[in-house]
């Protein structure tokens, strides 16, 4: 039996699984009238995917983003392919600059380590994404000029919201099956 990795595979599976949480996220809150969602969870997924996976889950979260704002969302196409940019990105910038002070095996008693995890999570990742999403939107002209400081703090809220509930909590089960 083949033991490597199958990346295409992985990122498939990664996409799909962005996908689907980011559905039922929007089959929630679309039914109580709230758009945007005042969570994105995938956001904290593409966040610890990046953090164990680095730049080689990015076709994941991308596919994954582009199937939610697409399909899901009903976005226009352009939108729909240029949000996956920042979607992207930021998670893995993010991931990068906590990978430069903590290792793999996140120690979830240091607090250093904590910290570092969390402050990328709740700054890098909802700023760059915010930024990415509502920028595009507003040069696109889906967005008028008027509510771009309420629009993005809402993208970026969501995003720091789907990072610290979802991403935070998943490190820690993570952190779990690895030592195992």
């Amino acid at each position: 039996m083949n033991n490597k990795k199958n990346p295409v595979f992985d990122n498939l599976i990664f996409a799909f699984l962005y996908w689907g949480i980011s559905h039922l996220n929007w089959l929630l809150f679309s039914r109580v009238g709230i758009l945007p969602m005042p969570i994105w969870p995938a956001a904290g997924l593409a966040f610890v995917g990046a953090f164990y996976r680095g730049w080689k889950i990015a076709p994941g979260i991308a596919l994954g983003t582009f199937l939610s704002n697409y399909i899901s969302l009903g976005a226009p196409l352009l939108y729909a392919l240029l949000i996956p940019v920042m979607n992207t990105l930021g998670p893995l910038v993010g991931a990068a600059l906590a990978r430069r002070k903590v290792s793999l095996e996140l120690n979830l008693i240091h607090i250093e380590d904590v910290l570092v995890i969390f402050i990328s999570g709740i700054l890098i990742v909802p700023l760059l994404t915010a930024t990415g999403g509502i920028g595009f939107k507003w040069m696109l002209g889906l967005l008028p000029a008027e509510v771009l400081v309420t629009s993005w703090l809402k993208w970026f809220v969501a995003h720091l919201s789907g990072t610290l509930l979802i991403g935070i909590p998943l490190f820690a089960w993570v952190r779990v099956g690895r030592q195992r």
